[in-house]
């Protein structure tokens, strides 16, 4: 909480800045964002920042500017030849379902981003297959995020002013249903890969 509110007090001392020149301040917060990601790979204080400055137009900013920085990632992982020398055996390690596999390996909480973008030189994956599992697994989070921090701001502040709890109920039950969902469909995902695993080492 005490990066939210610094976060938010920074944004207050540029608020008119930021509305006054929207579109510049977009762009120059996507070109760091990419940075950001390519480099550091802490996600949290650009979806902070993307939800408080733009709020719902934060959703494409965030995800073309993690996109771009795992794309940014991918190159570094394949192109470097020492590490990929290091790291890569000839056979992929996951063979059966390398994208289905990966796309759960990124929505697996807790896990660095740097970590979850360089992880692609063991799966065998292009870089139009990892585009779309980057997309896949990003987007779902991005957007229960921006959409739960935007309606608990909301509510935090009808709070404060009005004291209204039937309000902060009904501004946070789409949030907390989006994210029960979002679990549902990643337990299905892992299921479905565990029954072709299993099925597989059956049919051998």
């Amino acid at each position: 909480m005490e990066l939210v509110e610094k976060i938010f007090n920074f944004y207050l001392s540029f608020e008119d800045l930021i509305n006054t020149h929207f579109y510049q301040f977009a762009i120059i917060f996507i070109l760091i964002s990419i940075l950001w990601i390519s480099l550091v790979g802490i996600v949290t204080p650009v979806l902070l920042i993307s939800a408080i400055a733009f709020g719902y137009f934060g959703i494409p900013i965030s995800l073309l500017s993690l996109i771009l920085g795992s794309i940014i990632n991918f190159f570094m992982a394949t192109k470097t030849k020492k590490i990929i020398n290091k790291l890569k055996i000839r056979k992929p390690i996951f063979s059966d379902n390398p994208f289905l596999i990966y796309i759960i390996f990124r929505l697996i909480p807790g896990i660095p981003y740097l970590a979850k973008n360089f992880s692609v030189i063991f799966f065998k994956l292009n870089l139009r297959s990892f585009f779309i599992a980057v997309l896949i697994s990003d987007t779902p989070q991005i957007l229960i995020f921006t959409f739960f921090f935007k309606r608990l701001e909301d509510s935090s502040n009808n709070f404060f002013i009005n004291q209204d709890y039937e309000f902060i109920l009904k501004q946070m039950y789409l949030p907390i249903l989006c994210l029960i969902l979002f679990v549902c469909f990643i337990f299905v995902l892992k299921k479905s890969v565990d029954l072709n695993f299993i099925k597989k080492n059956n049919s051998k």
